[in-house]
Order: structure tokens, then sequence, then C-alpha cells
């Protein structure tokens, strides 16, 4: 595990106090390292972002806060070293809640994804980052190329004539995903949602971009870490019926893109890592997609390949059991 920087540890005494301590906290995918600091007034959370420009965190944040929403409050902050001394929101996820309280709060982080929708529009982010980018047919292909090499490719040593298969497949639902352009957070899932005196508070939304109306409600009841049962279904009709120009095919379209994916990015990560915990994730992730083909029958090709290519190929990982187990079995790297 990375200790702090000298740099860095003088920095934060130099903001707090000489008996300040710290204790290490799990950080993302990213690379970015995160503390909790203990002083006489209280704790905060710190941010090193490393040779992750911070900039774009801070750009959305401003964002989201002039906007009504709330996020962690910023105490301290170097920009051009990627230092961020931070509210201390607790280690409360709205993965960690039991089911009860899940089920109210989804009704809550989807007025969320509606209110963003509604006030974070073109004109309103026109200056910042989150304005300035979007999700095309062309970037949803670049992320599913990605899973079809580390995932079928790497993984399950799928050979290229049944890749160029999927791939087909692939590209056809990623032209078909529903062009409207509205804020979307990129990552707004259970491990991403804080719960703060019983209410929800957004974080890690320095991807954010203008992209599909469906793309953050599918990640929040499609997510890989958490299911919701069969109540995802109505919470996402739910949302249709908010937004009032929607339906379930745009629903399906996006989701299935969204999980396949997902798995794709939990593949890179095992095999950059060696970390099996990422593998865990996949084989729910990909039962999901039956209920995609269901609601969408367009969907039906592709994921109909995608099962039988699962059932048929097992190299460094088998996932032949996913329908039923949530570990895949691993061989030796």
């Amino acid at each position: 595990m990375k200790a702090m920087s000298p740099e860095l540890a003088s920095w934060l005494r130099g903001r707090t106090d000489d008996s300040v301590t710290v204790k290490r906290l799990h950080g993302d995918v990213s690379g970015r390292l995160f503390w909790r600091v203990f002083t006489g007034n209280g704790t905060h959370v710190l941010m090193d972002s490393g040779k992750i420009p911070v900039w774009p965190w801070i750009d959305i944040h401003e964002l989201l806060r002039a906007n009504g929403f709330r996020v962690p409050a910023i105490r301290e902050i170097d920009t051009r070293r990627g230092w961020v001394l931070q509210e201390d929101l607790g280690s409360r996820r709205l993965l960690d809640v039991d089911d009860g309280q899940y089920m109210k709060l989804l009704d809550e982080a989807s007025d969320i994804i509606v209110a963003m929708q509604r006030r974070l529009d073109g004109r309103t982010c026109a200056d910042s980052i989150a304005g300035r980018r979007s999700f095309t047919p062309a970037f949803f292909m670049a992320e599913l190329e990605n899973t079809l090499e580390t995932l079928f490719f790497r993984l399950l040593g799928v050979p290229m004539n049944e890749l160029l298969e999927l791939q087909r497949e692939m590209r056809t639902l990623c032209e078909s995903i529903d062009p409207s352009s509205v804020f979307v957070h990129r990552d707004f899932h259970s491990s991403n949602l804080m719960v703060v005196d019983g209410r929800l508070v957004m974080v890690d939304w320095q991807d954010a971009r203008f992209g599909p109306p469906a793309y953050d409600i599918v990640s929040l009841v499609r997510d890989s870490y958490r299911d919701p049962g069969h109540v995802w279904e109505d919470r996402a009709r739910k949302f249709t019926l908010a937004k009032g120009n929607m339906n379930m095919f745009q629903i399906a379209r996006t989701a299935c893109q969204r999980s396949l994916k997902a798995t794709g990015t939990f593949s890179f990560h095992y095999r950059k890592t060696g970390d099996t915990r990422y593998l865990g994730y996949i084989p729910r992730t990909l039962r999901y997609l039956a209920d995609y083909a269901r609601i969408c029958p367009q969907l039906d090709g592709l994921v109909r390949k995608t099962y039988r290519t699962l059932d048929k190929y097992h190299g460094e990982i088998d996932l032949r059991d996913f329908r039923s187990a949530n570990i895949p079995e691993v061989r030796s790297r």
C-alpha cells in the first residue's frame, strides 16, 4: 500500500496541525489515493489525484454545487499537485444499507438523476468540461472493443472469427442507442452514493459528460455491485414516466451497452492488478443481459451470441456457470 509522500504530509500539517493523524482509505480504480484525516476539530478526507488531472473533478464539483446538488465541501486545495482536503462524508454507501432503506433510497437516487437532467442543460454546462464532452456511437463502441479484447479474447480465448461476429452485433447496438443528450454523471451506482444523515450525496463525478437520458438510471438499477432484483424494471419504468419522452427499448439498449462495457472494465482491472475481486462482479452483470433481450427483441441476437460464446470458451477464467455462480473459476496466470 502506497504511503503518503513527505511533501503531501507537510502540506497537510500546514493546513491542520502537527498532531494530525491519518488512515488510508480504499481508493478507486483510477489510481487516486484517499486518507481519512483526524484533527482536533473533527475529520476530513484527503485526496491525492497524483498524475490524474484534478481540474475536471473541481470543475464539475463547482457545477453541481452551484446548481443545488449536495457534494462534499472543499476545505483546502492545491490544483497543481492534485491535492484536495474535503468534507468527510463517512463510510456508509448505498451499497451498504439494509434492503428496506436501499429500496427507499433508490427513489431518491432516481429523483436526483431527473433533477440533474433538468437543471444541468447545455446552457448551464456551457463553461464546464461536462458540457464539452459527450457519448457518441464511436465512444460506446471503443468501450466494447475493450470488452472484446480483455474478456473475450485474453481471458476466454475466443477465436478471431467469433470475435468479429460479436463485434458486428455490438456495433449495431451502439448505433441504436438514443442520440438525445443530457447531463450524465457516468458512474451513478451504489458505490458512488454516500448516505449522510439518511440522504444521498454523490461522489466520483469527474467523468461527467452529456449522453443518453437512460444512462444514469441503468447504472443505478442494473448495478454490478448490488442487484435490486425484479423491481429494477419497475424503477426504470417509473423513470421513463417521469421523463415523459422515453421508453423501455431505450432503457434496454443503453443498459446492454453499459453492462457489456462493465464486464470489460472488470476484466481489465483483474488483468492489471491480479485482484480476483473484480471477476466476482462479472457473472451478475452478464445475467442482466437476458432481461434486456426480453424487453427489446432487437438485442436477442447479441445476447444469444454472447451467451453461446461464454458457454463454449474458457481460458484463464471459466464463466460457464455464470447463470448460477458469482465467482468464476480462475486458472493460474
